[in-house]
């Protein structure tokens, strides 16, 4: 017995030793295999602070744990953190880890993990960072041996906790945000068929698309036993429920997932009909005494979606939503809200949205006496919009504060509504104005918005008049904060605009006596979604400019304060259109001189805008210069410390970082930079030249016709060789600067040769002249210069470099226009063949029509049974033919005008391409 026990003991120890060892024995070589895994398959920078192991918290399971784990994005995304954990944890099968061959995974656990997911709008994402498969697929022994990944998932449970994540597509508009989601997947996923449960909470749920906030910060929570089947990739519902505030929301119906279509057959309804619960989802009336509210009256809400969801389908969808005499009141408050109904109901017998009606037969409610009716019905299909609608109304906004809960804000001032119409789109769209009927009225008087945080609102009148040609501002005068703004003029294309997302135009005259830009930046910063601190959201703070506009501001501004800068008397044209912001002749007074500026600030890629503008400077202040533009201290630190005036013209092009300032990398610019006055003091470089020359009039000196001319290529600069006076002394000054700072000067000047001969080795004492040409070589950088030496006679040395940098100029000049020459003969080629191809699309759609017509004419003449019907079906097929060839024509007139649109376009983009080039090539 003892020796049993001698050896029972041994085993145990061993086992405890086994249990402790293996996971330091095998942590070296698991890190190993997942910094392989991630370099091997992600285009992105991989990171973890610790990783652990255990074999004791899931005997005989082996447990790991990534702390700090953080995925960061390369090229486009290389600022952006994709995902970040506080913890990763994960169940290791422990035979599988053993044998080496794959780890088998079975249970994933995120612990605060930080999601940030974003789609530029040309479509490229930073999630994509998995490597391409360049394994040949022929090669099957290859393929065997480095294609499959050595992790295979074995899940039976999948949990986020205290998670935050964000959506931000910028390609199809659309924008959600999960802050405190937890979540928790269940269920034996080894098996074909097998029941998962989930559970979600979700604290702030707000999904956005096309500018509308569908939810808005909505407490969120699901339940659901679905059935799957894992094999087909098919799940049905079971028993769940959804909860959006205090909506429940209940499903049956399955989903089916075959490899990239999604297909669906759903049907949902309100478990609960009380008005109470729609009432939640109101940010403003979802208040913390949300449940001290007295309600009454009935709620009921229901729908469908059925069909393929995949890149060019969506699944047909129907909501119906009923709320019938309805009211509610805070405890605490005077007034409430009466008379709510709404009986709504949306069908979209086709997703691609070219079948679908929206019947709002009803919505009114009366607020502290004041009512308000809307009804409205929309059919739209692919070819036209049917729509008809009433909105009358009057909102006292001094009664708000006596309905809702305002805290830290406070409102005043009338809105009106009388507005109706009915018709046609098509009936606008082909200017037949008399068919169609809009006509009424939205005013606002004496508004007054107060919020914590916020510049006080205040629009004093605002005055618009509908007609189905435009919509007539006839007076908007507001002051936000410490800005006042006045607009008038008309607004073109609505209904379009409003139903099919089309071109919405209108020319204004703009003018204010005082605008702060710095405080109009901030409106609404309090509740951005743009990020915070704990990198949540990386959203670009660059402003983009819509695509579906076209506006015409002929603008007349008196002041504007922005950073620090002042501007006076800004007069000008300012269009947006096409993504882009034009400016046109602007002229303005600042820095104690004046500009006249014209230039454009392109997003049509809003992950690099792009700016383009040329500015004819007269008289700036340099030291006024010098604290409005950080950025020219980039290239020029001897700036800072000048004072004078300078004249300037500037062509500049560059991409802009997220803080709108140039990206040096992308930067070509040319200019012409003149001064009479300039004077520098306290500037290293001329301290050390005063020093070393000799020279007091080099330590603060006073540069006289001064005229440079500059290039900067990529961020690189190059002066061209240049004169100038300090005093009666002639200069010359010419040399590049590069992208890191690094100089590249010379400096010629007349020294008297006594001077000359101890600065310069091996010089000549042959000259019987008293000064002799001096060159003085600048090396080190601009933030310190450094005289790295000298060389004698002008003719000699002082500019013996000025014919490489000549060349240099005129090889980069070549270059420049040829690649622009290239680049517009791309854009040209692309635009005809976008033309040719709309040509031939119209007229593919044209010989169909006609074909259609007579296929149509035909059957029609089959089916006549006597001469007299038959005649008359021959008839019908000639009206039906002529009508479809009518249709041809006009669709393959109108192809082609849009067609020679996209081509004259593209050659004047052309045209401007290379004139620009030329421009900074200095030609």
């Amino acid at each position: 017995m003892k020796k049993f026990l001698k050896i029972t003991a041994i085993v145990l120890v061993i086992l405890v030793a086994v249990i402790i060892l293996i996971p330091i024995i095998f942590k070296g070589k698991i890190i190993e295999m997942a910094k392989e895994e991630a370099n091997n398959n992600l285009n992105a920078k991989v990171e973890f602070v610790d990783f652990n192991l255990s074999l004791i918290k899931n005997f005989p399971n082996i447990s790991a744990e990534l702390e700090g784990l953080s995925i960061v994005g390369i090229d486009t995304f290389a600022t952006d953190t994709l995902v970040k954990f506080k913890k990763f944890k994960a169940t290791l099968d422990f035979i599988s880890v053993i044998s080496g061959n794959e780890i088998k995974v079975k249970r994933i656990f995120l612990d605060e993990p930080v999601i940030n997911i974003k789609v530029l709008q040309n479509g490229t994402a930073n999630y994509d960072i998995a490597k391409e498969d360049t394994s040949s697929i022929s090669d099957e022994t290859t393929n065997d041996e480095t294609g499959d990944s050595n992790f295979k998932i074995n899940l039976k449970k999948f949990e986020i906790k205290n998670g935050n994540i964000i959506y931000d597509d910028k390609e199809s508009d659309i924008y959600a945000k999960m802050e405190n989601l937890n979540f928790i997947l269940s269920g034996d996923m080894t098996e074909d068929i097998t029941n998962l449960d989930i559970n979600m909470l979700i604290d702030s749920l707000t999904v956005k698309s096309e500018g509308i906030k569908y939810l808005n910060k909505v407490k969120t929570k699901f339940d659901s036993e679905l059935k799957a089947d894992l094999e087909n990739s098919i799940y049905t519902f079971k028993e769940n429920e959804l909860k959006l505030n205090e909506i429940t929301l209940g499903f049956d119906g399955f989903v089916e997932m075959p490899e990239e279509d999604i297909i669906m057959d759903l049907t949902f309804n309100t478990k609960e009909s009380k008005f109470k619960d729609a009432l939640s989802m109101v940010p403003a009336v979802y208040k913390s005494d949300f449940e001290d509210v007295t309600t009454s009256g009935e709620f009921k809400m229901d729908g469908y979606a059925k069909g393929t969801y995949n890149d060019t389908l969506m699944p047909a969808y129907g909501v119906n939503i009923l709320i019938k005499n309805a009211y509610f009141k805070y405890p605490d408050l005077p007034k409430s809200v009466e008379n709510i109904n709404v009986n709504m109901k949306v069908d979209a017998k086709e997703g691609s949205g070219d079948d679908m009606t929206i019947n709002i037969k009803k919505a009114s409610m009366t607020m502290a006496k004041n009512p308000i009716n809307i009804s409205a019905f929309i059919h739209m299909t692919a070819e036209d919009v049917g729509m008809s609608g009433k909105i009358k109304g009057k909102v006292d906004l001094n009664s708000v504060k006596d309905v809702i809960p305002a805290d830290n804000m406070d409102l005043t001032g009338i809105i009106t509504a009388d507005i109706s119409f009915k018709g046609n789109l098509s009936d606008i769209e082909n200017e037949n104005y008399e068919k169609f009927d809009a006509k009424g009225n939205f005013g606002i008087q004496k508004m007054n918005v107060n919020m914590s945080d916020m510049p006080k609102i205040n629009i004093q009148k605002a005055d618009m008049n509908f007609s189905p040609q435009f919509v007539y501002l006839k007076q908007f005068d507001a002051k936000i904060g410490k800005s006042d703004l006045r607009l008038s003029g008309k607004v073109n294309n609505l209904f379009s605009y409003v139903f099919k997302d089309e071109l919405l135009s209108g020319t204004f005259s703009f003018n204010s006596d005082f605008i702060d830009v710095d405080e109009l930046m901030n409106v609404g910063s309090s509740d951005s979604e743009s990020g915070t601190e704990d990198g949540t959201s990386s959203e670009s703070e660059v402003v983009e400019i819509p695509g579906n506009l076209d506006f015409t501001l002929n603008s007349s501004l008196k002041k504007i304060v922005y950073d620090k800068l002042t501007i006076t008397n800004a007069v000008g044209k300012i269009i947006i259109k096409d993504s882009k912001l034009d400016m046109q002749q602007l002229k303005m007074d600042m820095l104690g001189g004046s500009m006249t500026m014209n230039g454009s600030y392109d997003t049509k890629n809003i992950s690099k805008p792009f700016a383009d503008f040329n500015m004819s400077i007269n008289n700036f202040n340099i030291a006024e210069t010098s604290k409005a533009f950080l950025s020219i201290k980039r290239f020029a630190p001897v700036i800072e410390n000048c004072t004078g005036d300078i004249s300037a013209n500037i062509s500049l092009q560059s991409i802009l970082d997220n803080e709108m300032m140039p990206v040096l990398k992308s930067l070509m610019s040319t200019g012409d930079l003149s001064s009479g006055n300039l004077s520098i003091r306290n500037n290293k470089l001329f301290e050390k030249l005063a020093n070393r020359t000799k020279q007091n009039k080099f330590k603060s000196p006073r540069l006289n016709n001064l005229d440079l001319s500059y290039f900067i290529d990529n961020g690189n600069l190059t002066v061209k060789p240049s004169k100038f006076k300090i005093g009666d002394s002639e200069i010359k000054f010419g040399g590049t600067q590069n992208i890191d700072k690094g100089l590249n000067f010379d400096i010629g000047m007349v020294l008297p040769k006594g001077i000359a001969g101890g600065l310069i080795d091996k010089f000549s004492t042959k000259s019987s002249k008293e000064n002799v040409g001096v060159n003085a070589r600048i090396g080190g950088t601009a933030d310190e210069p450094k005289i790295v030496g000298f060389t004698s006679a002008i003719t000699e040395g002082a500019f013996e470099q000025v014919e490489e940098v000549k060349n240099e100029v005129k090889e980069k000049a070549t270059k420049i226009i040829e690649e622009a020459r290239i680049r517009a003969d791309k854009i040209i080629k692309v635009a005809e063949n976008q033309a040719n191809t709309i040509r031939a699309k119209a007229d593919n759609a044209g010989k169909k029509l006609i074909s259609e017509a007579e296929n149509q004419g035909n059957k029609l003449i089959k089916q006549a049974k006597n001469p007299i019907s038959k005649k008359a079906a021959e008839v019908s097929k000639k009206k039906l033919v002529d009508q479809a060839k009518k249709q041809a024509n006009n669709l393959n007139s109108s192809a082609d005008k849009q067609a020679r649109s996209i081509i004259n376009s593209a050659k004047n983009k052309a045209d401007k391409i290379v004139n620009d080039a030329k421009k900074r090539a200095g030609n």
